[in-house]
Parts: structure tokens; C-alpha cells; sequence
């Protein structure tokens, strides 16, 4: 067995027994909520789910296979804190699949012990949750990494690398996302579009989508994928549309995911033609 193998073993191990010891109050309290303790004003412990004793038929076996549960949901968390991969599309492809993994151990777990009370939406809930707090979590431990990276390259008289998110090269096109989603669409809404919203229409349908996917493009083929400068565009937006909102009763909503997408989608085409011409290059 190897070296990697053997800490794989170890943290799915350490992982499941602490998933056990955690789970097994929490879920005595959640299987006393979907029992109808929600809508009591007392709480009990229960330590076998109803829905999945009755869908076994024997309390014993149903308390396995939540024991089972609870060490699989914590074997995954567990697998979670080995170090990053030493590349970023090994990183990102690993990443999403042990999200997956967790998103579908969660959701064996709610749905088995009857915990999402027989509904699909609270299914999605909890997803959501999974999801925003696995997103701040790998946010956290990827800037530890990155400082340890980029410390290690100072150390080696070498050049730091780009900046988290790579900020700092799409800073410079902030003027621009300015101009082209807030201060253009709000001067355009104020003179010309009194009272009918038609010249805004045309802004929103052809110049933003246009002017967000070459500006994406140009960002791309010079810097790479940059995360930051969709966002950037579409928080821009969203300062027209609530602006917008104090002037007139038109609903602009619409522009957010227009200005996001298409500046997403040139930034991810630009991006591509850069790293295809660093593969022809290095032939």
C-alpha cells in the first residue's frame, strides 16, 4: 500500500468514526422533528428514524444502516482535508467530484431516514447549504494554498504568479465594466428614456452583450480565465437595476444574467484561445 493510499484509509477511517459520534445526536434530534416534534413544544431523542425502520421493517437493521449513513457522510468530509493536487485543473476536476460525492451521500442520508418529511424542496435546501458552505470552505483552505505557493516561489527568486481569482489583472478593466454596465445604462435610462424604456431595451438586447463579450474575450486572451470580471460586470448591473428602480418602475432585471453570461462566456472563450496558442507555441 502506498503512501497515498495509506492516508486515503486514514482520513476515510478518522472521517467515518467522527461522522458517527456527530451525527448520532443530531440525527436523534432530526428524526424526532420529522416525527412531528417540529410542531411540539418539547423535543425528544430518537434514535432510529420511523421512515426507515418502517421502510426495513426491523429497528435493529435500520439502526445499521444509519449507523452506515453517518460513516459515510463523515468519510467524505473526511477525504476533504487531503492536500490540495499541485495543478489547478486537477484541483478544480477533483473538487467537483468530491462535491458530487458529498452532495449524494446527503441526499442518500436525508432522503432514507425520511428527513426531507417526504418533499422534494427541503432536498434542495439542504443542498444548498452543502453547497455555500463547501464553496466557503474551499475558498479558505485554496487562499492558505495559494500563500504557501506563492511564498515558496519568493523564496526561489521566482515571479509570485498570478493574484488569487486573478484580481489584480482584471482590476484594469473595472472602468470599463463600470461604463458599460452602470454609468452608460443609467445616463441612457435618465435622458433618453422618459417615458417609454425603449433605448435601454436596445442597450440591454444588443450593445451590453456585445460589449460584455468582447471585453470578456480581450481579458481572456491576455490573462486567462478570470472569475472575478463576470461577477465585477453582473454586481455593476445589479447597481443599475436597484438605481434604475428609484427612477422609474421598469423591471431590469433581465440585464444581470445577460451582462454574467456574456461576459463569462467570452472570458471562457478568450481563455481557451490563449491556451491553445501556448500549446502551439510550445511545439
Amino acid at each position: 500500500m502506498t503512501d497515498r493510499q495509506k492516508q486515503w484509509m486514514i482520513r476515510i477511517l478518522l472521517g467515518g468514526l467522527v461522522g458517527i459520534a456527530v451525527l448520532i445526536p443530531l440525527g436523534g434530534i432530526f428524526n424526532d422533528l420529522v416525527s412531528g416534534g417540529l410542531l411540539s413544544s418539547r423535543t425528544h431523542f430518537r434514535l432510529v428514524s420511523y421512515d426507515l425502520a418502517y421502510l426495513t421493517g426491523s429497528a435493529p437493521l435500520a439502526f445499521a444502516i444509519q449507523l452506515g449513513l453517518y460513516f459515510l457522510m463523515g468519510a467524505v468530509v473526511g477525504v476533504s482535508t487531503l492536500p490540495f493536487a499541485d495543478d489547478g485543473a486537477t484541483l478544480v476536476l477533483r473538487s467537483l467530484a468530491h462535491f458530487a460525492a458529498t452532495a449524494a451521500a446527503l441526499t442518500l442520508l436525508v432522503v432514507l431516514c425520511g428527513w426531507n418529511w417526504g418533499e422534494f424542496w427541503p432536498v434542495v435546501l439542504y443542498l444548498g447549504l452543502l453547497a455555500a458552505v463547501y464553496l466557503l470552505i474551499w475558498l479558505g483552505r485554496w487562499v492558505g494554498w495559494y500563500v504557501e505557493i506563492a511564498a515558496i516561489r519568493q523564496k526561489l527568486g521566482l515571479s509570485p504568479g498570478p493574484s488569487p481569482l486573478k484580481w489584480r489583472e482584471s482590476l484594469p478593466y473595472l472602468p470599463f465594466a463600470a461604463l458599460m454596465c452602470l454609468v452608460i445604462p443609467m445616463a441612457v435610462r435618465l435622458t433618453l428614456d422618459s417615458p417609454t424604456p425603449i433605448f435601454t431595451a436596445i442597450y440591454a438586447m444588443l450593445i451590453l452583450p456585445v460589449g460584455g463579450f468582447f471585453s470578456g474575450l480581450f481579458l481572456g486572451r491576455r490573462q486567462g480565465f478570470c472569475p472575478l470580471y463576470p461577477v465585477m460586470c453582473a454586481l455593476l448591473t445589479l447597481c443599475f437595476v436597484l438605481l434604475a428602480r428609484l427612477v422609474s418602475n421598469v423591471a431590469d432585471g433581465v440585464m444581470i444574467p445577460i451582462a454574467l453570461c456574456s461576459v463569462l462566456l467570452g472570458n471562457a472563450i478568450g481563455a481557451l484561445l490563449r491556451m491553445l496558442k501556448g500549446r502551439r507555441q510550445a511545439k
